[in-house]
């Protein structure tokens, strides 16, 4: 009887012993399984992050490149801005894969591919921003060279009009007549048709105005019209129409004169005389007599009639 109980206390032992083994195998498997579960799951983390982190160095660096080339060029700008758009878009698309943290390798190795695309489309847009750029940098050398050189050829032809305008001065100024011994009196007609000379008013019938015209070989030869205007002491040109007085245009107005004459210029010194006869008696005082030809004051003098 004894050795029946003891057999049966040594069967339960031997279930207990087998149960307590069982258990602590369970233990065992599960302990195991969780903590691989942990390792993965820390290494999907850490991968997800280093990723992200790549995403946002790459942007970064993209940011400063396209920093350096901004505000050179409207058209570049334009550029710039295209490309940093289409960056960004690829960017969006990495970011939305990588929001989830806890990734399968597949999704993991997609997100990296992605990466790697938008490192090649950086370098490939950089490099067409950078040869834009250097198109942009030797347009514009060119351009400031080809202003330089208008500005240049503009000052040229200025200088080049300047010295014109001063050769036709110095042909105008050197092509001027010049009238000397300019001698103006008053004369009275004899009986006996001779003249005699007189400065008392009561008694000239007119004025003899004579001078001499000094050779020019730079002004042409032909007929020149001398215009001649005695000036009264009050200052006033004398006017006497039917004795031939008229007016002309002297530096863009017109002018009165007292008479003119008309000579055929040769280029060589010449003597000229002409009478001038007012129609009305001369008061007394200082008179000036004034000529001009081609718009030119050649000679001027005065005279006294008492």
């Amino acid at each position: 009887m004894e050795e029946q109980s003891k057999k049966s206390r040594d069967i339960y032992y031997i279930i207990v012993i087998l149960i307590l083994l069982s258990l602590n195998g369970v233990f065992v498997y599960n302990y195991f399984t969780t903590d691989k579960k942990l390792v993965q799951t820390e290494e999907t983390l850490f991968a997800t992050d280093s990723a992200k982190a790549e995403l946002e160095k790459v942007l970064n660096e993209t940011q400063s490149s396209l920093e350096l080339y901004k505000g050179k060029n409207s058209e570049l700008d334009a550029f710039l801005k295209e490309k940093n758009d289409s960056i960004q878009e690829f960017a969006d698309r990495i970011d939305h894969l990588l929001r989830n943290n806890r990734l399968t390798k597949a999704q993991l190795e997609k997100a990296t591919e992605e990466i790697d695309q938008l490192r090649y489309y950086k370098r490939k847009y950089l490099n067409q921003i950078d040869s834009l750029s250097n198109r942009i940098d030797f347009l514009n050398k060119e351009n400031n060279q080809l202003r330089g050189t208008v500005d240049k050829e503009k000052r040229k032809n200025e200088n080049l009009s300047m010295e014109n305008i001063r050769l036709s001065n110095k042909v105008a100024i050197g092509s001027k007549l010049n009238a000397e011994q300019i001698f103006v009196t008053g004369v009275k007609t004899r009986s006996n048709g001779k003249e005699r000379e007189t400065n008392r008013v009561n008694q000239l019938e007119k004025l003899k105005i004579s001078f001499r015209i000094d050779e020019n070989y730079v002004n042409d030869q032909g007929t020149k019209t001398i215009f001649i205007k005695v000036i009264g002491p009050d200052g006033a040109t004398l006017y006497n129409e039917a004795a031939g007085s008229g007016s002309f245009t002297f530096q863009g107005q017109e002018s009165l004169y007292s008479t003119k004459q008309e000579i055929e210029f040769e280029q060589k010194a010449m003597d000229v005389k002409l009478y001038w006869s007012r129609g009305t008696t001369f008061g007394k005082g200082i008179y000036k007599v004034e000529l001009y030809v081609d718009g030119f004051v050649i000679g001027e003098s005065t005279f006294e009639l008492k």
